[in-house]
């Protein structure tokens, strides 16, 4: 039976920690850690990451995408003022006429300790909109977790966006870590059809561990509704460590209340699928997305609007 994947990040994570360059790694911890690779997804899991020189990510791959609606149109969402704004773009919050509660469930390549879980809300008053989120990724071996605080402020055609998290890691009788995180975006409304939206994650360059930081992310995009029932989507994103990333995607309402999404990105081995339908104040969105090499991913998200509105 293989191995839960923390019990390999807490082996990855302890030689990365103490050997930097893994060239330099000592012979017998060498020898230890080819033991470890005992099936063909750990392996490749282990070739990637030597491939992302391990000190540049971690193993959630912040920032991680969060809501079923997301990975159904390829993640490209920087430009859309929805219930997962709180974790792709906080200015998004600041043209929400709605108050949501979401969850959503992600499991990635069927590999265990491979999930994460969220939970979040938003709340409109009449000078602000305050957004609170949480986020759990990994088990009991490795695992991390995400507490943030977001506020939105719209005039009418503009939206600025803040959101300062609390970030935890943690590795089962070794260590743990934590920092805060800080996130800035822009939305701003060209016309009643087309919306752009802009996001930096982390500009203040945080880190855990001494050879791990958490990626600096800028995010800038578009979205086009030429109708009630089509929502296009694009947008290029840079990890100021890897070359640019370039996503768009679709959403088609096939009939009142039922959507159909899908969306590509510049990396071709990745594809994405999902749907999604409202019944009165509940909202059920599912996605999945695919990896070549790693298999599918499976992504569920249940809202609750609370305040009914008759817009999406």
């Amino acid at each position: 039976m293989s191995k839960p994947f923390g019990f390999f990040i807490c082996q990855i994570l302890e030689i990365s920690l103490f050997c930097p360059k893994f060239g330099e790694m000592p012979k017998s911890i060498a020898v230890y850690f080819q033991k470890l690779i005992i099936n063909w997804k750990t392996l490749i899991f282990c070739g990637i990451v030597f491939l992302l020189k391990t000190n540049l990510i971690l193993a959630s791959g912040e920032p991680f995408p969060i809501g079923a609606k997301s990975w159904g149109i390829g993640n490209a969402t920087v430009a859309l003022a929805d219930r997962n704004s709180v974790f792709n773009n906080p200015a998004g919050l600041g043209f929400l006429k709605e108050n949501f509660v979401s969850t959503s469930y992600h499991a990635r390549h069927n590999i265990a300790g491979l999930q994460t879980l969220s939970l979040s809300s938003n709340y409109n008053t009449k000078f602000i909109n305050i957004g609170l989120s949480i986020e759990r990724f990994g088990d009991k071996l490795y695992n991390e977790q995400k507490l943030g605080l977001a506020i939105g402020k719209s005039t009418n055609m503009i939206s600025l966006g803040l959101k300062v998290s609390y970030f935890q890691a943690a590795i089962e009788n070794f260590t743990s870590k934590n920092t805060l995180l800080t996130e800035f975006g822009v939305m701003t409304k060209l016309s009643s059809k087309v919306m752009i939206g802009f996001h930096a994650y982390n500009l203040t360059g945080a880190k855990l561990f001494a050879s791990q930081h958490i990626p600096t992310t800028l995010r800038l995009g578009i979205s086009f509704t030429p109708t009630k029932q089509i929502l296009l989507v694009a947008e290029a994103e840079k990890n100021i460590e890897l070359p640019t990333l370039v996503k768009v995607g679709i959403e088609y309402q096939i009939v009142k209340n039922f959507y159909f999404r899908t969306g590509l990105s510049s990396k071709l081995n990745h594809a994405h699928f999902g749907f999604g339908f409202q019944s009165k104040q509940f909202i059920f969105d599912y996605a999945l997305s695919s990896h070549s090499a790693l298999g599918f991913s499976n992504h569920l998200s249940i809202s609750y609007q609370i305040e009914k509105s008759s817009t999406k």
